[in-house]
């Protein structure tokens, strides 16, 4: 077995895995938001309350995982790649809880995420051929065919800290932000788009009727979103009072929901490929690369 983690730009992420004759099973699933990258494009560092949060969830998770005894992997992603502070947090994590995580490349990250949705693809008989991943993460994002790999330094904790959560500001910025990815996006010949991270499958969960505390991942892997459910659904999340929107979207969590689906709207504006939303992407990758014995190679890059 094997606890793998992903501290990203937003989440605390972590599953218990193993390895069954080659099928790699989820056997429990830990989460918390943590907003690591909130402040961060000002100040450079990750915040006190970040860092509180951090530490909080570690905390969690080591009262229902047993560390001592289950060999885990903890990988840190875009903003602990700029973070001044992280090498000291993360030695302090060490200290407080010996749980060592490693900050790892774009590349490496990208090259992770397609493992763990190329196995969950797998799951229910699709293949990656002529497929795309888009990964949007809180503070870089990720987009790769399995060959070819790029990571943008455009996410959606500090898209929305960059213009002050201004709906208005964001909408007029966001053809620019990502204008060096929708070209990449463009040369690739696709008959499907892999949409993971928290946007696309939020939005697939509220599409189904499903909120935060009753999200069935199962449900959500595989689902199809068009291009007309990103306008109807900000609409929507736009009326959206505070305690709906903790309820449905989990707390705090609106405005990075729509800075989240402007970006994703603008990467697929000229697209035409179907789009597939899968839940599955870093902390499974790492679990499957693990049992695979190719880890130590993809952390290289």
């Amino acid at each position: 077995m094997i606890i793998a983690i992903d501290l990203g730009s937003n989440t605390f992420r972590l599953n218990l895995m193993q390895n069954l004759n080659g099928k790699y099973e989820i056997i429990d699933t830990f989460e918390r938001i943590v907003g690591s990258a909130r402040g961060l494009k000002r100040s450079g560092k990750i915040s006190n309350e970040a860092k509180g949060d951090i530490f909080k969830a570690i905390a969690q998770a080591k009262e229902k995982f047993d560390f001592d005894k289950i060999n885990h992997i903890a990988v840190a992603t875009q903003a602990f790649r700029v973070a001044s502070n992280a090498d000291e947090i993360f030695k302090e994590i060490e200290q407080k809880f010996n749980v060592k995580f490693k900050i790892i490349s774009g590349e490496a990250e990208a090259k992770l995420t397609f493992l763990g949705i190329k196995e969950a693809l797998n799951g229910f008989g699709m293949d990656t051929k002529n497929s795309v991943f888009i990964d949007l993460g809180g503070g870089s994002s990720e987009i790769s065919n399995g060959d070819k790999f790029k990571s943008f330094e455009f996410g959606i904790i500090t898209f929305c800290d960059q213009f002050d959560n201004d709906i208005s500001l964001m909408r007029k910025k966001v053809a620019t932000t990502t204008k060096e990815a929708k070209e990449f996006l463009a040369k690739f010949d696709k008959k499907h788009i892999i949409l993971t991270s928290g946007v696309p499958t939020t939005m697939a969960a509220l599409k189904l009727g499903m909120g935060y505390d009753d999200y069935d991942k199962s449900r959500v892997n595989g689902y199809r979103l068009f291009k007309d459910d990103f306008d109807g659904l900000m609409c929507e999340i736009l009326k959206f009072d505070n305690e709906k929107a903790d309820k449905l979207l989990g707390k705090n969590r609106k405005m990075p929901m729509l800075g989240g689906m402007l970006l994703l709207k603008e990467l697929l504006c000229n697209e035409k490929a179907e789009l597939v939303v899968i839940d599955d992407g870093l902390r499974e990758g790492v679990g499957v690369a693990y049992f695979n014995k190719s880890l130590d190679e993809i952390l290289k890059f």
